[in-house]
C-alpha cells in the first residue's frame, strides 16, 4: 500500500511517498502563509506532484496523511486554529479529498510525530510512549496502548504548556512558567535578549546585541561548545525544567519511553545531565525505574512518516 505523507508548517510544505518498500519519492516547498488559500493551494502542488510522481513509477497512491501545527478535530478533519499560519476553521479533508478523490487523514502534527517513533522509530513496538518535539516552540503527543491519544475535542497532549515554573515568565498561550515558556528556542533567545538588557557582558551577549534577529539558540550552543559559562549555565538551566516536565509526564503517563525530537536536539549535550538529574530528582521512583528517555531517530522525516502512517492506518481501518 502506497500512501502519501505530508508536514505543513509555517515555512514549508513537505511530503513524501511511503510504500512497503520505504521511501518512494519527496517533494517539498515554501509554505505560502500569508493567507488561508494560499496555504491550501501549496497542500494541492505538493500532493499532487508526489502522486504523479509516484505514478510514474507505476506506484499507485491509496490515502494521503497530513499533519499541521494547530488544534485539529480529528473526525471532521478540520484544522480548528494553527499558530503559525492563517488556517481557521479550515475543512482541510475535505478540500484535499475534494482535488484527489483519495480518502484523506488529517492530525496535530506533533501526534503524527510520536506515531512515527512508536512505529518506526526509537520507540519502535512499545505501546505506552510520550513524545516531545523540542523547537522554536514545544509540542507533544501521547500514545497510549499503541494508539494517539488526543483527547476531547482534539486538543490533547500540549506538552509545552503544562506549568513547571510557578509563576514563571509569560507564555504565547497566556499562562506564565510553562515548559515552552523556559525550554524552547525561543525562550532561551529571551534569556540572552535579557542578559543584554541588565548590562551582562559575554561574547554570546556581544553576538545577540550586533544581530538579534539572526540570533538562536544555535548560537547560544555554539558558545556553549566553546566553553563559554553562561552559555553553558542557560542551557543547564533549560535541561533543569525539562527535566521537571518530563518528570511531571512520567508521573502521569508511567510510559514505557519519552522521546525526544527537533532542532534543540543540537543542544541537549548541553542540557542532558540536568535534565536527567531533574527528572531523577522529581519522578515516582516505580514509574522513573522503567521509563528509558530516548531521542527521536527519523530526524526531519518523522513528521512526514507518521502523515503517511496516520493514512495507513486510517486506510486499514476503514476497510
Amino acid at each position: 500500500m502506497a500512501v502519501i505523507g505530508i508536514d505543513l508548517g509555517g515555512t514549508k510544505t513537505a511530503g513524501l511517498v511511503l510504500d512497503g518498500g520505504g521511501i518512494v519519492e519527496r517533494c517539498r516547498i515554501d509554505t505560502d502563509a500569508s493567507s488561508q488559500d494560499g496555504v491550501m493551494r501549496g497542500l494541492l502542488v505538493v500532493c499532487s506532484r508526489l502522486r504523479e510522481d509516484a505514478a510514474s513509477r507505476g506506484v499507485a497512491v491509496e490515502a494521503v496523511g497530513l499533519g499541521i501545527a494547530g488544534f485539529v478535530d480529528y473526525e471532521r478533519g478540520v484544522v480548528t486554529e494553527a499558530p503559525n499560519h492563517p488556517l481557521r476553521d479550515a475543512h482541510v479533508r475535505d478540500i484535499l479529498m475534494g482535488s484527489s478523490g483519495l480518502p484523506v487523514f488529517v492530525d496535530n502534527d506533533a501526534n503524527v510525530a510520536a506515531l512515527a517513533e512508536a512505529r518506526m522509530g526509537a520507540g519502535k513496538g512499545l505501546r505506552y510512549l510520550v513524545h516531545l518535539t523540542l523547537g522554536t516552540g514545544i509540542g507533544g503527543g501521547i500514545i497510549i496502548d499503541g494508539q494517539v491519544y488526543r483527547g476531547a475535542l482534539g486538543a490533547a497532549a500540549e506538552l509545552g504548556h503544562m506549568i513547571v515554573c510557578e509563576n514563571g515568565p509569560p507564555c504565547n498561550c497566556g499562562a506564565h512558567g510553562c515548559l515552552e515558556a523556559m525550554v524552547s528556542g525561543v525562550a532561551i533567545c529571551r534569556r540572552v535578549e535579557e542578559m543584554a538588557a541588565v548590562g551582562q557582558a559575554s561574547p554570546m551577549v556581544e553576538e545577540f546585541l550586533a544581530d538579534p534577529e539572526a540570533f538562536s539558540a544555535e548560537a547560544v550552543c555554539r558558545h556553549a561548545d566553546a566553553g563559554e559559562g553562561v552559555a553553558r549555565d542557560l542551557l543547564e538551566q533549560s535541561g533543569w525544567h525539562l527535566g521537571i516536565g518530563i518528570a511531571s509526564l512520567v508521573n502521569i503517563f508511567n510510559p514505557d519511553a519519552v522521546t525526544l525530537s527537533g532542532g534543540l536536539l543540537g543542544c541537549l549535550h548541553h542540557m542532558e545531565g540536568a535534565m536527567r538529574r531533574s527528572c531523577e530528582e522529581n519522578a515516582i521512583a516505580i514509574s522513573r525505574d522503567h521509563v528509558r528517555i530516548l531521542t527521536g531517530t527519523l530526524g526531519e522525516d518523522g513528521g512526514m512518516l507518521g502523515a503517511a502512517l496516520l493514512a495507513r492506518e486510517g486506510l486499514n481501518a476503514g476497510r
